[in-house]
C-alpha cells in the first residue's frame, strides 16, 4: 500500500460498534421521557438518529450512524484520537464514556421537562467492539499480477468522509466481474487476460483518484479545528443557501459534474471506444413499459440487465416517437451476428425520450419499449418506493443528456458506455470492436 501523495491523509480514530436494546417502563420504569408519552421506540429515534452524522466538533472530530439490519439496533461511532493520545487508551470503556456518552445524553429542556440531564440508559448497551484504526489514503502499486487479483480494501484504503470505501469496492467488483467472465472463456489466452486486467486497473484508479480526492476534502471541512476556518465555514454554508439557485448547486452536490468519465490511455487495455462516446457512466433512471399496461415503474438497469438476458454487453435504443420501433429493428436485423456472443441485437431495449404516456397499439412484450417515468410516478409507486425515501432533484431525461442524445449506446455490463452514436454506418466500426474485444 502507498500514500496517494497528493491527497495525503493518515491518522488514528477509534472505531466503536454497539448493539442497542429498547428501554421500556418496565425495565427502566424511573426514566423520565415515559412522563410525556414517548414510546421504547421514540427514545431509541431520539438519541440515535437514523441519519449519518458527521460531528463537527472542534475539540474532537467524530462521525456516527446506524448501520446494519433496523431490528438489530446496530451503531457505530468514530472518533479521531489526538496528538499525545494513545489510542489503545482511548478505546477504553473510561474514555468511551468520557468521549461518547455526553452525544447520548440531552438536557432536561430539550423535552420540557424540569430534569437536567436525560443519558440512554447504559444496561441497554452492548459493546461488540471497541479499538482505534488508522484512516488513511493508500493504494496498491499492483492490483492485477499473473492470476492474482486485489479489489475493495485489498487494494485501496479511504478515510471514513464520504462512504467511498464499500461504495468503490463494489465498483471494483462490477468492473471486475464481466472481465472474469470473458478470461474464462476457451478462446482466451494468458496474455489476452493480462491485458483485460490492465484495463481494469488503468479504469478502476481514475475514479479511485477521484473519490480519494472528494473524501479527503470533505474530511477537511468537517474536522477543521481552526476556530476561525469554522467560522467562516459554517457562514459560507449558511450564506449559500440564501439564494435559491446557490442552494441547488449546493444540494446537487457532484451530480452537477455529470456522470463519471474515463480518460482512454494508450495502449491500457480499456475497452471502450473513445472516438465514439464511450468510457462515460451510463446514468440509472425510472421507466415504465408501452406494451404492458399493468407494468409498474423500474429502474433502467433491472430492464437493460435483466436476468434473462443471454449477451455480455447490451444494446439500448432511445426514440423520439414510437413510430420510429419498425425501422429501427429491421437495420438491428441486417447487423452481422457478433461471432463471439458478446451481445445479441434481439436483446435490444428501446426507450421512448419522453415522459407522456403513449398511444402503444399493437405493440406486444416482446418489443421491450419503454418511456421515461416521472419522479412522481416513483413516489406513488407502492412496490418500488416500498421502504424507500422518494426522489429529489430528480430528472428523468439524464440518462440521455449524458450521451449528448445519441440514439444507440452500447453498455457494458458495469454500466460504462462502450459506445454511443447517432449514425447507422457506425454500426460497423462497433461490430468490428466488439468482435476484437471477445477474440
Amino acid at each position: 500500500m502507498e500514500r496517494v501523495a497528493q491527497m495525503s491523509y493518515e491518522e488514528i480514530w477509534v472505531a466503536l460498534n454497539w448493539r442497542l436494546t429498547l428501554p421500556t417502563p418496565e425495565t427502566h420504569p424511573d426514566f423520565p421521557l415515559w412522563t410525556i408519552g414517548y414510546t421504547p421506540e421514540q427514545v431509541y429515534d431520539s438519541f440515535f438518529p437514523k441519519d449519518f452524522r458527521f460531528l463537527c466538533n472542534p475539540n474532537r472530530s467524530a462521525i456516527c450512524s446506524r448501520f446494519g439490519l433496523n431490528e438489530d439496533r446496530l451503531w457505530r461511532f468514530e472518533f479521531v484520537v489526538l496528538p499525545g493520545e494513545d489510542g489503545q487508551t482511548m478505546a477504553s470503556s473510561d474514555k468511551i464514556r468520557e468521549v461518547v456518552f455526553p452525544y447520548i445524553t440531552h438536557s432536561g429542556a430539550k423535552y420540557g421537562l424540569d430534569v437536567k440531564e436525560i443519558c440512554y440508559p447504559e444496561s441497554c448497551i452492548e459493546v461488540l467492539r471497541s479499538r482505534p484504526f488508522t484512516f488513511s489514503a493508500r493504494s496498491c502499486n499492483f492490483w492485477s499480477r499473473d492470476r492474482v487479483l486485489l479489489c475493495g480494501d485489498a487494494a485501496h484504503v479511504f478515510p471514513p468522509f464520504g462512504g467511498q470505501g464499500i461504495a468503490s469496492g463494489f465498483r471494483d467488483s462490477i468492473g471486475l466481474a464481466w472481465r472474469l467472465a470473458m478470461a474464462t472463456r476457451n478462446s482466451f489466452e494468458p496474455t489476452d487476460y493480462q491485458q483485460l486486467f490492465k484495463g481494469w486497473c488503468s479504469e478502476r484508479k481514475q475514479q479511485l483518484e477521484r473519490s480519494l480526492a472528494s473524501t479527503v476534502e470533505n474530511g477537511s471541512y468537517v474536522t477543521e479545528s481552526n476556530r476561525l476556518k469554522i467560522f467562516l465555514r459554517d457562514w459560507y454554508i449558511w450564506a449559500i443557501q440564501v439564494v435559491p439557485a446557490w442552494k441547488h448547486w449546493l444540494e446537487l452536490g457532484t451530480r452537477r459534474d455529470g456522470m463519471v468519465k474515463y480518460e482512454w490511455q494508450t495502449d491500457s487495455g480499456m475497452v471502450f471506444l473513445p472516438n465514439l462516446g464511450g468510457g462515460i457512466n451510463f446514468p440509472q433512471v425510472y421507466c415504465v413499459s408501452l406494451d404492458d399496461p399493468e407494468s409498474t415503474v423500474r429502474f433502467t438497469d433491472d430492464v437493460i440487465f435483466s436476468a434473462e438476458k443471454k449477451g455480455l454487453f447490451q444494446i439500448v435504443i432511445f426514440l423520439d416517437a414510437v413510430d420510429e420501433l419498425s425501422s429501427t429493428q429491421k437495420l438491428l436485423d441486417k447487423l452481422p451476428t457478433i461471432s463471439n456472443d458478446l451481445v445479441r441485437t434481439s436483446e435490444a431495449v428501446y426507450i421512448l425520450r419522453s415522459t407522456q404516456p403513449n398511444s402503444a397499439s399493437g405493440l406486444t412484450k416482446e418489443h421491450k419499449i419503454y418511456r421515461l417515468a416521472t419522479g412522481e410516478e416513483f413516489g406513488s409507486d407502492r412496490v418500488l418506493c416500498d421502504s424507500r425515501p422518494k426522489p429529489q432533484l430528480y430528472d428523468p431525461y439524464r440518462i440521455s443528456r449524458e450521451v449528448k442524445d445519441k440514439r444507440y449506446v452500447v453498455l457494458r455490463p458495469d454500466r460504462f458506455v462502450f459506445a454511443a452514436f447517432d449514425h447507422d454506418e457506425d454500426w460497423q466500426q462497433v461490430t468490428h470492436a466488439l468482435e476484437a474485444v471477445g477474440s
